[in-house]
């Protein structure tokens, strides 16, 4: 995955403010895509929400959506590497089926190269 794709990913859905690749085994921000600077404490704490959502007692796995009021956070399993998330910022009038759709593809168009 590169730089590109996050960017062809967020202009392909309106109310990204922000996707990034973690890798949760080291808690490392791979890389990110925004408008606005975001900072570091920013990127590492979505890094830690996603570790978060995939891990421990109530673990979801491949996809999760954490909504509310003022937008929603989404995060995607590698299914080749579970430990491989991409993370987006939306705002509240994401589409969010559009927006897991998106990040499952790029992890498939992965698959292919």
């Amino acid at each position: 995955m590169t730089h590109d794709d996050l960017s062809r990913f967020r202009a392909g859905i309106s109310t990204c403010e922000l996707l990034t690749l973690v890798d949760l085994s080291t808690g490392t921000v791979l890389m990110s895509d925004s408008d606005v600077h975001f900072g570091q404490e920013r990127l590492d704490h979505l890094c830690d929400l996603a570790r978060s959502v995939f891990t421990g007692d109530l673990a979801a796995t491949g996809t999760a959506i954490l909504a509310g009021p003022t937008g929603s956070r989404v995060f995607v399993q590698s299914p080749d590497d579970a430990t491989e998330v991409l993370c987006g910022l939306f705002g509240p009038a994401a589409d969010l089926g559009a927006a897991c759709a998106a990040g499952a593809a790029l992890f498939h168009r992965d698959r292919l190269a």
